[in-house]
């Protein structure tokens, strides 16, 4: 399984304070979003939460969370040029999507059913990857591009 995937698009604009929800320079709100709608047309119930890292939604959540992680990256040249209220242009944005899959440590019977064996976490989590992959090369105004 790959790690996720990198592409440049001017179609995810950033708002002017959506760090606020995560962590300065941490941007992504639209990308969420629209990810959200993506996954909701194929029939997941999305849901979208930020974190503290960036932008996370939400695909599947029964006996394992089956989650998409998204943002903007950041290296030390958009770290140290980060002014709070002033996001950069979207044309110098390097997006990341990634899908996962965990099991909560809550949920002991899913714990144990995966000690087990009895708990298939490879399969969804490749439906997720080929859905992603699938969503991101279909659109026009996503350029994928190598990981920084």
């Amino acid at each position: 399984m790959e790690s996720g995937y990198w592409f440049k698009s001017t179609k995810f604009e950033i708002e002017k304070s959506e760090d606020e929800e995560t962590n300065p320079g941490c941007y992504g709100k639209q990308l969420a979003y629209w990810l959200s709608d993506e996954f909701a047309k194929l029939g997941y119930q999305t849901d979208v939460i930020p974190e503290d890292w960036g932008w996370c939604v939400i695909c599947e959540s029964n006996d394992y969370l089956l989650w998409l992680g998204c943002g903007s990256m950041q290296d030390e040249e958009t770290l140290e040029s980060y002014q709070k209220g002033k996001p950069p242009e979207v044309k110098e944005v390097v997006w990341h999507t990634f899908p996962t899959i965990e099991v909560p440590f809550f949920n002991f019977k899913a714990i144990i059913n995966k000690w087990f064996g009895k708990l298939d976490l490879e399969t969804p989590l490749k439906k997720l990857d080929k859905e992603l992959q699938h969503i991101l090369s279909s659109e026009v105004e996503i350029e994928l591009c190598e990981e920084p």
